[in-house]
């Protein structure tokens, strides 16, 4: 029986992959891991009939990782990310943030930590320059 958990590529774009080889032995657990891996971890769960099959998909998908990224079937799109509710909340909160503007802000900033360290150039691209200006108002006078 074999577990990998493979992180490929950029960390933004591919949160992880996990090859399970198909034994007797897994069967009996292959619909709780793949519940786990899928719903709870948000990865790709992919069965595999052997190690040399693992070892022969990994060497494809870094292959693929330096073409090009939008044909890469193996990659996340970035707002594909964006599942934590109560992070999308907080975001809302902030002045001049709402429903439209903080999908968008996740999107470029994945946590509350980039967001809060974004320089008004960088939340300008996103929101505007009087949105941006609010946003590092927030964050900067908040510490």
């Amino acid at each position: 029986m074999a577990w990998v958990a493979a992180g490929a590529g950029d960390a933004s774009n591919l949160q992880g992959i996990v090859l399970v080889e198909k034994t007797q032995m897994i069967e009996q657990y292959f619909p709780a891991v793949q519940k786990f891996t899928v719903l709870e971890l948000g990865m790709v769960l992919l069965p595999v009939a052997s190690q040399m099959e693992a070892s022969c998909l990994i060497i494809q998908l870094v292959q693929e990782q330096t073409k090009e990224p939008s044909k890469n079937p193996f990659v996340r799109k970035k707002c594909a990310l964006l599942s934590e509710p109560s992070l999308l909340r907080t975001v809302q909160q902030i002045p001049g943030v709402g429903k439209v503007k903080a999908p968008l802000l996740l999107q470029k900033f994945p946590s509350i930590q980039q967001l809060s360290n974004a320089s008004v150039q960088e939340l300008e691209q996103v929101v505007g320059r009087a949105v941006a200006q609010q946003i590092h108002a927030f964050f900067t006078e908040s510490r």
